[in-house]
């Protein structure tokens, strides 16, 4: 099987950060017209980063050193927001120290950067954490041509690949777009290498009925998830996709997306 484990959240500072990065990089200085102001769509794309335990890095150092955390509390209104502290004691004790963070995640497959200019220890539900000021703006990275949505971490969708007669592979879709699909994991049998071309690949989307296509592999990378294990993604175009199976896809991203953002919409109690 190519589906992994998905975990706890379990943090590592000794893992790859989250996006790999140069030290001391910065965003081009042109970067406005990926720079958000608005607070409320701030709040939000954090919000959703929260909800979903994406995985943050917090840069510092210059960029030389960094912590895996996540962001534990989104306050607009008092000016906050609450980042976990990393496994590392002495990395945390230096991030304190320099005060100067660059913070990266991504939200539905975009990358998304901030920095901070202050940080102070605090507690969240017993344990010890950073506080930083709400961030003015940020950056968005959104550089595709199709819009890509992040998949469920429970229920995942599934590519089932054939490769052979009756012998198929399954593979856990990582995000859809009316472009393509990412792929989580590896198996032996499939060489998952840019050019591969399979045929008769389905997903099946939900309730919404199923995807039956041919992909091409873009690119394979390893990463490394959320609790550690490094695992392989692989970016795959769909291939003569009819336009009634893209309007399903479509279909399928907007029910998703609507969702999402009715639970991070819910009153809390």
């Amino acid at each position: 099987m190519l589906a992994p484990s998905l975990a706890d959240g379990t943090q590592d500072t000794k893992r790859e950060p989250a996006v790999s990065r140069q030290p001391d990089q910065r965003p081009e200085p042109d970067d406005g017209k990926y720079r958000v102001h608005g607070l409320v769509e701030i709040a939000f794309i954090l919000r959703t980063i929260m909800k979903s335990g994406g995985l943050v890095t917090a840069y510092f150092g210059r960029g030389t050193d960094f912590i895996m955390t996540a962001v534990l509390a989104v306050d607009c209104d008092n000016d906050y927001v609450i980042l976990d502290a990393g496994s590392d004691a002495a990395l945390n004790e230096r991030l304190l120290r320099e005060q100067h963070l660059n913070v990266v995640s991504s939200q539905d497959g975009v990358k998304i950067e901030f920095e901070s200019q202050a940080i102070e220890a605090t507690s969240f539900e017993g344990r010890l954490a950073f506080r930083i000021p709400f961030p003015d703006s940020l950056i968005k990275l959104q550089r595709r041509e199709f819009y890509r949505l992040s998949t469920p971490l429970l229920n995942p969708l599934k590519c089932r690949i054939p490769i052979a007669k009756g012998i198929v592979a399954e593979a856990v879709v990582g995000d859809i777009s009316l472009g393509g699909v990412s792929l989580i994991g590896e198996d032996p049998r499939l060489p998952l290498e840019p050019g591969a071309v399979f045929e008769n690949c389905r997903i099946q989307l939900s309730d919404l009925g199923v995807i039956e296509t041919k992909l091409v592999v873009r690119n394979s990378f390893p990463m490394t998830l959320r609790n550690g294990t490094v695992s392989k993604r692989t970016g795959c175009a769909f291939l003569d996709m009819p336009p009634q199976q893209q309007a399903l896809i479509q279909r399928y991203i907007t029910r998703l997306e609507r969702d999402r953002r009715a639970k991070l919409t819910e009153p809390r109690l």
